[in-house]
Formats: C-alpha cells, structure tokens, sequence
C-alpha cells in the first residue's frame, strides 16, 4: 500500500492510544470483537483524562486521506469516517463535521450496530474500568 500522507509521528505527539497497550485478547482500537469501539473513542476524545489527544486531528486525517476501512482512528470508527468521505466536502473534513447515530441510520441503517451503552465500568454508565485502571497504573 502507498500512503498519500504520512503517519503522524504518535511518539513524540504525546499520543493518547499509547497509554493503552493491546493485547492478544483485548484491542479497543482495532479489536474486531476483543474490546470496544466506544472505549477507543473515549480514549481518543479525552473521557479518562479530561485531555483530547492532542493528534486527533491528525490522525483522523491519515485515516481519511488514506481510506483507512478498520479500527477507531482520530476518535472516529470506520463507519463514520465512510460517511464523512462520502457526505462532507474533502477541505471540510475533520472530527466536528463527524455524523450522528440518526445521520448514519438514515444512510446505512443496516450496518449501524446496536447501541452501546457506556459500558466502561459496566454498571452506573460512567466512565471508569480497565482503561482508567491502565491509565492510573502508567501514571
């Protein structure tokens, strides 16, 4: 694959992801089942740590620039970006212009999963579990 754009450097940008290593059976990011999307999100929009990552932008921007058709990038799933590529003007593109759950089922309400809840801590619908635990325990 040739990249139209390069990857952000996520090192040294202080990328949020990178407090939040994957494992064999748990990947929010790309987890195909083994974690889950909204946590990702969370993780990408600064839920954890009051903080947005500071390269959402940009690497929202790689995903779309060069199709990137799997796991949450710039605190976007795939589903989401296809719709910005598809109904939002390329020189428009970024994490404000991102659709609802309303815009996506109008367009493909086959391919919208089931409602989330929050289920970070699985019990009161705030955020806290594993990756708050992950991100205390990396400081």
């Amino acid at each position: 694959m040739h990249l139209r754009i390069a990857a952000p450097d996520w090192v040294d940008g202080d990328a949020a992801c990178l407090n939040f290593r994957p494992t064999a059976s748990h990947d929010d990011f790309f987890g195909e089942g083994t974690g889950s999307e909204s946590e990702a999100k969370h993780i990408c929009n600064g839920t954890y740590t009051a903080r947005v990552c500071p390269l959402r932008e940009q690497c929202l921007s790689f995903a779309l620039i060069n199709n990137e058709h799997y796991g949450v990038w710039g605190g976007l799933t795939a589903l989401e970006r296809a719709y910005i590529r598809r109904f939002v003007p390329k020189n428009e593109w970024s994490f404000d212009r991102a659709p609802s759950r309303e815009d996506l089922e109008a367009v493909w309400p086959d391919r919208v999963p089931p409602d989330e809840a929050d289920e970070a801590d699985g019990e009161d619908g705030e955020p806290g579990g594993d990756e708050e635990e992950l991100l205390a325990a990396a400081g």
